[in-house]
């Protein structure tokens, strides 16, 4: 029963990339769901674009604001169903460019039966890279204004991190991307972070002012190897 954000005050302008840090337990997937609209603030408001989006339709939102989880979370079929993902309305040439939007077309191409190939049980006729990559292609297919991402590279090859950073970085002219991480060399596209510390936006300032002014984001850098 008690509060998990308190004093959280931030604005996020349009076509910003956003890194989402802090310790464990600190409340970055409660703020997400809030993001999200699956809770509902018990005091304050989420506003887009100066709307409450409490007075919004959820259906329309879902579709406006998107979610990569940590985990690729496939369903029984083939390619192209999992991107499409029960929408009849998203065409096979929108699921094509999603997935060249998410860099996946090139390795789907190179499958014998293409975007009819069957992902196996949970995907196991994918690569990590690939699954990861395709709930991405999921994501984007009804091109969103926000993206949200959680933990998109925790357990991927240098490869696939690498495709999945160039995926961001392409659609940072359009699209609004808020990543949750723990891995500070994801959080590298990012024009500024929160740092999230017992339920309270702590910082929210570019990578660069925060390595000279954030103890944790710091130290962070220090455990990270990158200083």
């Amino acid at each position: 029963d008690a509060p998990v954000l308190h004093r959280v005050n931030a604005t996020i302008e349009p076509c910003e990339v956003v890194g989402i840090i802090g310790p464990s337990g600190s409340g970055k997937s409660t703020l997400v769901q809030l993001l999200l609209a699956l809770r509902d603030p018990t005091a304050g408001t989420v506003l887009a674009d100066g709307r409450d989006i409490r007075v919004l339709a959820r259906t329309e939102w879902a579709r406006k604001v998107t979610f990569v989880p940590q985990q690729a979370h496939l369903i029984a079929g083939t390619v192209a169903d999992n991107i499409r993902f029960l929408r009849d309305d998203v065409s096979d040439d929108d699921i094509e460019q999603a997935a060249r939007l998410a860099n996946l077309h090139d390795d789907v191409a190179g499958f014998p039966d293409g975007y009819q190939r069957e992902v196996g049980e949970q995907g196991s006729h994918l690569s990590g890279g690939q699954q990861q990559r395709l709930i991405i292609a999921r994501a984007l297919v009804e091109r969103p204004d926000v993206l949200i991402l959680d933990e998109p590279t925790s357990s991927l090859d240098v490869r696939s991190e690498s495709l999945i950073r160039a995926t961001l970085d392409s659609l940072r002219e359009h699209t609004t991307i808020i990543i949750i991480a723990h891995r500070l060399s994801t959080l590298d596209i990012c024009d500024r972070l929160m740092v999230i510390q017992d339920g309270e936006l702590k910082a929210f300032d570019t990578p660069e002012n925060l390595e000279k002014d954030n103890d944790f984001y710091r130290e962070a850098l220090v455990l990270s190897g990158l200083r």
